[in-house]
């Protein structure tokens, strides 16, 4: 697949087929492609990735953000077999650089993910519940000194493949 094609198929799927796996040579592909993202001040050991497919461990992070938010339990994850967890140090070279950071590794994942037949989506709100529970990120292996700030959730849709939408850009008048 080109990569304006993978740009054009890529969409957040939030049906997610949670008994059909992900090859662990995908998953290694689509953490590589993250990690080739640019990292301001190229401070890449600021950063650590987590990959997860521990269904108890989605279903402790979605009790946790479920009794955060004071709402019913729901899946945050939409049934995904696998989540790869964002995680920043406290050791920033500016304030919000992570939140930046994971933003530009999580869609080279996503933009690989799609371009390898995954589907995926960007998740936000449930990895700062989990930030906040300190014993379930030292359970998920987090280092100390970091906190998660996004996630992607990755496998393969209920409903099908996307399909390709138009890229179109639209040009000012002061564009030289």
């Amino acid at each position: 697949m080109q990569t304006l094609e993978a740009i054009a198929r890529r969409k957040s799927t939030r049906d997610f087929n949670p008994n059909q796996s992900v090859p662990d040579e995908v998953v290694d592909t689509i953490v590589k492609a993250g990690c080739q993202a640019p990292i301001g001040g190229n401070q890449r050991d600021s950063l650590h990735l987590t990959v997860c497919r521990s269904r108890d461990i989605l279903d402790e992070i979605n009790q946790s953000t479920a009794a955060a938010m004071k709402i019913d339990r729901r899946d945050f994850f939409y049934g995904a077999p696998v989540v790869i967890f964002i995680s920043a140090s406290s050791k920033q070279m500016a304030p919000g650089v992570e939140y930046a950071n994971a933003a530009c590794v999580i869609e080279n994942m996503l933009i690989a993910a799609t371009d390898a037949g995954v589907d995926n989506i960007y998740l936000w709100g449930a990895v700062q519940a989990l930030a906040k529970n300190k014993e379930l990120c030292a359970k998920m292996g987090i280092p100390e000194g970091f906190r998660p700030v996004s996630a992607a959730a990755i496998g393969y849709s209920l409903s099908g493949n996307a399909q390709p939408r138009e890229l179109s850009v639209s040009l000012s008048a002061n564009d030289i």
